[in-house]
């Protein structure tokens, strides 16, 4: 990945912050594993824009008032990252190290900038400095697992969502992540048993689609549609607009013959993306279902044409 000659100024400036630093972080390192506070989860849900611009543009002033204030840099690099600003956020994050160390937290959301990047190797890098400064840090473990797990690096991960559940056993999104990784190594049994932990503890009051989706698409891949349908019930009616909700809902109705409800999930999904291919060739499928052959034919070939376009990017 190419980077700017600014962001790779921000890269050198901390790993020679941390070329000084290491040495004496790691010599201080107890030896057991103390208790320190576990901050906000990864799947903490971002503030709306116009309340990050506000908080932003507070926090610039409040800069201009005290341009060396550590805690005001910090705070800044961080609102920058839930902006979708990562460049800007680790220019802000240097400037911030040059007055004084980060610690675990402040290095997760350094990384966290580099996975915005999709710069994986650096953001592996920072987090597991961060958990050599705080090993208990479920937060930055969970992150760690997630971009071992973006790399395919599934043992990997594995071992990081088992080190977070021995910290903090209900750790719902380390036990749903590991159900996804037991998945793919076909693991079914343990796969499934921790996805349906994680739906359960998500519970009736939860406002995450992911555990219901996470478990209704394992089931629907299983060949247990019926099964899958209350589970993807859930999940579509908590997020409106998640595409896959709706098309997998919809795949598994159409799965257990009712065609004409799988018709009605698929045309929202098309709606909610209507450039994808894949959503097209499905709703084809449920209209032929249905008997609307016409209607079939149209989005079988639209999705064709779709899959073409794409090839061609």
């Amino acid at each position: 990945m190419k980077l700017s000659r600014a962001l790779l100024d921000c890269r050198r400036a901390i790993a020679t912050l941390f070329c000084i630093s290491s040495f004496v972080a790691v010599a201080q390192m107890p030896t057991k594993e103390g208790q320190s506070p576990i901050p906000a989860t990864d799947s903490e849900k971002l503030p709306a824009s116009a309340a990050l611009a506000a908080t932003e543009s507070g926090l610039r002033h409040d800069l201009e008032l005290h341009p060396n204030s550590v805690q005001i840099l910090y705070n800044l690099g961080q609102v920058l990252r839930q902006e979708n600003r990562p460049k800007e956020s680790l220019e802000i994050y240097t400037q911030a190290a040059s007055l004084r160390k980060p610690d675990a937290e402040q290095l997760r959301s350094v990384a966290m900038d580099y996975v915005l990047l999709e710069d994986y190797k650096d953001a592996i890098h920072w987090l597991e400095i961060a958990a050599s400064f705080d090993p208990r840090n479920a937060d930055v473990l969970y992150s760690l697992g997630r971009c071992f797990y973006s790399q395919s690096r599934y043992a990997e991960a594995e071992a990081m969502f088992l080190r977070v559940l021995q910290i903090k056993p209900d750790h719902l999104k380390a036990e749903e992540n590991l159900g996804l990784i037991y998945d793919f190594l076909n693991q079914t049994e343990k796969a499934e048993a921790a996805l349906r932990k994680a739906a359960e503890w998500a519970g009736l009051e939860s406002t995450d689609e992911w555990p219901f989706l996470d478990l209704g698409g394992f089931l629907l891949d299983h060949d247990r549609a019926a099964e899958a349908v209350p589970f993807l019930q859930r999940a579509a009616a908590i997020a409106a607009k998640c595409t896959a909700c709706h098309e997998k809902l919809g795949r598994a109705l159409v799965a257990t013959g009712d065609a004409i409800g799988g018709v009605k999930e698929l045309e929202v999904a098309v709606q909610l993306d209507p450039v994808n291919p894949k959503t097209h060739f499905q709703l084809g499928l449920a209209y032929r279902a249905a008997g609307a052959l016409e209607k079939s034919r149209a989005e079988f070939a639209l999705s064709q044409t779709l899959y073409g376009q794409h090839s061609r990017e």
